[in-house]
């Protein structure tokens, strides 16, 4: 099942929240504008009505007749000339009038029309006619028996809500959009809170178990912070218990190891000659053994081990290395060279690359010592340090060079070694930011060993690739 992103689950979350906001506001406004000008439109009705009364009162101060159905002033004018009409029409385009003189109809705004079905009341009415929703508003005069009303189509209120409304979509678009950009902006500026603890516990080394300090957090990280504060006391006391046994169990078996190496010695000084070569062997099983243990140790220790961050001369910690690797070798064993022949310095952990480099440099001395050679090469570049350690041995088969940093492989070489010795290197690496990489010598049989050493702030998961960086 695919996963989605927390940050993507809450943004869909709160845009269908800010949409059914948005939806329901469009709803308010709509009932809004749908009462204000219904409200406004009456009160055009009864401004019209008057507007008309007021059109009338010179002729009904002066008297009234009724001739043809019309009334008409004493003076034989009727009350609402053709001008009056139209100049009321100008005023009010989308409104009708209708006058009644006793109940009958005795003039009107153009013909027809749903005058027959206007309420023949005073004050403001609901009808429909024609199929369409009307509104009207019924004036009573000063005059006795005159009514005068004015009616409007509902469709023209309906018109005004939707052009009004229509007028608010664009800004309300514009603002919903607007409310989504700082929205995504806002969980992305949240959310850089999750990245930056994600990356501050990356940067961390194993043995890096300081508690994190809840004041450089946001206040809703506090229960998160506890937790993992929590959960790095419980790994250094795990830690603690760790290295005590694994230092309590390597002087256990050293001890018993060295008594047992120092009698077969004096016992092979002292017996038969034909003792000897039973007694030399049991001396080299001790000898794996102890060495076994030293490894093993060593791997126990790296995952307990600080990084001490100082200046190295890198070329001066190789010499040392190389000297304590062919100190108990035959003179003429093994010719070493070392390039540049320099001051070489890099900002490291001496005591993690002294591991590495003692692991690999061992690992050619013991497995390759018939080559009879030995070439190391330091490559300083801007952000990281290349140590490459090359032997004319017999190499290392491609295909088993992935799992020759696993502890305990030999692969098919007949080796009497640990089968730590890569394992210890890729592990002491991996904790100074670097990388461990097996290849062919180019230059002829052999292999070639490329170690980089990269920022130790930034540690990347020991391992081996079959290929150096390019």
């Amino acid at each position: 099942m695919k996963r989605s992103s927390l940050s993507l689950q809450l943004y869909r979350r709160v845009l269908l929240l800010l949409g059914l906001t948005g939806l329901a506001i469009g709803a308010i406004l709509y009932l809004v504008a749908q009462r204000e000008i219904g409200n406004a439109s009456d009160a055009q009705l009864i401004s019209a009505a008057r507007l008309l009364e007021v059109m009338m009162q010179d002729e009904l101060t002066s008297g009234v007749l009724v001739r043809q159905n019309q009334i008409i002033a004493a003076d034989g004018n009727p009350l609402i000339s053709s001008e009056d009409a139209q100049a009321f029409q100008a005023s009010y385009d989308s409104c009708m009038f209708i006058v009644f003189w006793k109940g009958r109809i005795v003039t009107q705004s153009g013909e027809g029309g749903p005058a027959r079905l206007v309420p023949r009341r005073t004050g403001l009415h609901t009808f429909t006619a024609l199929g369409d929703q009307w509104r009207s508003f019924g004036l009573e005069g000063t005059t006795p028996g005159l009514l005068i009303v004015v009616a409007e189509r509902g469709g023209m209120r309906e018109f005004s809500i939707v052009r009004m409304l229509s007028e608010l979509a664009v800004p309300l678009v514009g603002l919903l959009l607007a409310a989504t950009m700082v929205l995504w902006w806002t969980l992305h500026k949240g959310f850089a809170q999750v990245e930056r603890l994600a990356s501050t516990l990356n940067a961390r080394s194993l043995s890096d178990l300081e508690p994190l300090a809840p004041e450089e957090w946001p206040s809703d990280f506090g229960p998160i912070i506890s937790s993992l504060n929590r959960l790095f006391d419980r790994l250094g006391g795990a830690y603690e218990l760790e290295q005590a046994f694994t230092d309590d169990v390597a002087h256990e078996l050293r001890t018993p190891l060295a008594a047992i190496r120092a009698q077969a010695q004096m016992v092979r000084k002292l017996d038969a000659a034909a003792t000897c070569e039973d007694f030399s062997r049991l001396v080299a099983m001790v000898d794996r053994a102890h060495n076994l243990i030293e490894g093993m140790l060593v791997l126990a220790r790296l995952n307990a081990t600080s990084l001490a961050l100082r200046s190295v001369d890198v070329h001066a910690l190789v010499a040392d290395v190389v000297a304590d690797a062919l100190i108990n070798l035959p003179a003429d064993a093994m010719e070493c060279s070392v390039t540049p022949d320099h001051v070489v310095r890099w900002n490291c952990d001496a005591a993690l690359l002294q591991i590495a480099l003692a692991a690999v440099i061992g690992n050619a001395t013991r497995h390759a010592r018939e080559g009879g050679r030995l070439d190391i090469a330091l490559v300083r570049g801007e952000d990281r340090l290349v140590v490459t350690v090359a032997d004319r041995g017999p190499g290392i088969a491609r295909s088993e060079r992935e799992r020759m940093t696993h502890r305990f492989e030999h692969g098919s070489l007949a080796t009497s070694g640990s089968g730590l010795g890569l394992s210890i290197a890729s592990k002491a690496l991996g904790l100074l930011g670097g990388s461990l990489w097996l290849k062919d010598r180019p230059d002829g049989s052999g292999l070639l060993v490329v170690m980089t050493i990269g920022q130790p702030l930034k540690p990347r998961r020991p391992g081996i690739r079959d290929e150096a960086p390019r």
